[in-house]
C-alpha cells in the first residue's frame, strides 16, 4: 500500500503516535506502509520521527497510575494536553495491559430514513467520510472546528455512541469523531455519498439539504456598503455537480425557482440573496428538528430582521 492510498484520518492517527513515542517501524507495520512512506508523512508535517513528547519523566508514571486507577485515555488526553492515540502508545511502551473498551453503536441508525436521519446522513454526505482499509472494519469519521464539538456530540448521541471525540491539537486542528460499521458504511453509500444518483427520498427531503447546508453552506445578513445601514442576506452553497443538481431541482418543487448551479475552480457553487435567500433560508431553517446551532442562529436572526423590514 503507497502512503496515497491512506486517509487523512489515518495519516493524522499515524501523526499522533509518532509524537506520542511510537516508532516508524512499528507504525509502518501497523498501517502497512514502509518506513520510508512514514517518515514522508511526519516530514510533511514538521514532526520528528522519534519524539520523546511534551511530558516529563515524572509526568508519565502519573498518566500510567492515573490510568491504573481507572483513568479513561480521552480523560488523561485532555488533562495533559495529548492525544488519545499518543496516550496509548505511552501505556503501551510502559507495559499496562489496556482495558478492553466496549462501544456501543446503532448500526440501524440510518436504515430508516427519518428526518433526523436525513438530516444526519445530509451532514456526513457533506462534512463526513466513508473509509475502507483493508483487515478493518469499514469507518465513517467527521471533523470539526472546536466552537462546533457539541454537534458532534449530538451525531454522537443520535447513533448511540459511546465513542470519544479527539480534541483538537497540534497536529490536528479538528475535533474528530469516527465509529466502524459495515452497515453504516453500506447505508451511505447505497444512498450516494459518493458515486450514482442520491436517493430519491433524501433529494425530496429538507432535512437531508440543511445538513448538507450545514456542512457545505453557508447563510448571512450583510451590510451593502461599509456606511451603509441597510443589509442584505445571503445563501451559498458549494460542493459537486452531482449534489447541487438536485438541490436546484429540490427548490423548484418548493415554488421557488430555479438557481443556477456555476463552476467554480474545481467544485460548484449556488447561491442567490434578500427575499429569495430568504425563502431557501426559511424552507430549511424552520421549525427544524436539528441543525448546527450557530447556523440556526443565524437563520433566526435573518428571517426576524426579514419579518421586520416587510
Amino acid at each position: 500500500m503507497s502512503p496515497t492510498r491512506l486517509s487523512n484520518l489515518q495519516r493524522e492517527e499515524i501523526v499522533g503516535l509518532a509524537a506520542g513515542g511510537e516508532t516508524l517501524t512499528k507504525l509502518a507495520e501497523t498501517y502497512g506502509v514502509t518506513r520510508q512512506a512514514v517518515r514522508g508523512i511526519l516530514r510533511r508535517r514538521g514532526v520528528p520521527a522519534r519524539s520523546s513528547g511534551k511530558l516529563t519523566e515524572l509526568q508519565r508514571a502519573e498518566v500510567v497510575q492515573q490510568y491504573l486507577r481507572g483513568a479513561a485515555m480521552a480523560e488523561l488526553a485532555a488533562a495533559y494536553g495529548l492525544t488519545e492515540p499518543s496516550v496509548r502508545g505511552l501505556l503501551v511502551r510502559r507495559g499496562v495491559v489496556l482495558r478492553r473498551t466496549i462501544h456501543t453503536l446503532r448500526d440501524d441508525a440510518f436504515d430508516h430514513l427519518t428526518p433526523i436521519a436525513c438530516y444526519w446522513i445530509g451532514f456526513l454526505f457533506a462534512d463526513g467520510s466513508v473509509s475502507y482499509r483493508q483487515g478493518y472494519m469499514p469507518q465513517v469519521s467527521v471533523g470539526l472546528a472546536q466552537r462546533d464539538r457539541d454537534h458532534l456530540v449530538a451525531l454522537r448521541t443520535f447513533l448511540g455512541s459511546t465513542s470519544s471525540i479527539s480534541e483538537p491539537s497540534i497536529t490536528r486542528a479538528a475535533c474528530q469523531f469516527s465509529v466502524r460499521s459495515v452497515r453504516l458504511a453500506g447505508r451511505l453509500i447505497e444512498l450516494g455519498r459518493y458515486e450514482g444518483a442520491v436517493d430519491h427520498r433524501l433529494v425530496t427531503s429538507r432535512d437531508f439539504w440543511r445538513g448538507v447546508v450545514d456542512g457545505d453552506g453557508s447563510i448571512g445578513r450583510y451590510k451593502r456598503s461599509q456606511n451603509s445601514a441597510r443589509s442584505f442576506s445571503q445563501f451559498r452553497l458549494v460542493g459537486k455537480s452531482r449534489m447541487l443538481e438536485p438541490f436546484a431541482d429540490f427548490l423548484v418543487t418548493q415554488g421557488l425557482g430555479r438557481l443556477s448551479v456555476r463552476p467554480h475552480k474545481t467544485i460548484y457553487n449556488i447561491g442567490t440573496t434578500c427575499r429569495p435567500a430568504e425563502r431557501i433560508i426559511a424552507l430549511l431553517y424552520e421549525n427544524a428538528v436539528m441543525a448546527l446551532s450557530r447556523k440556526a442562529e443565524v437563520a433566526a436572526q435573518i428571517l426576524d430582521a426579514a419579518n421586520l423590514d416587510r
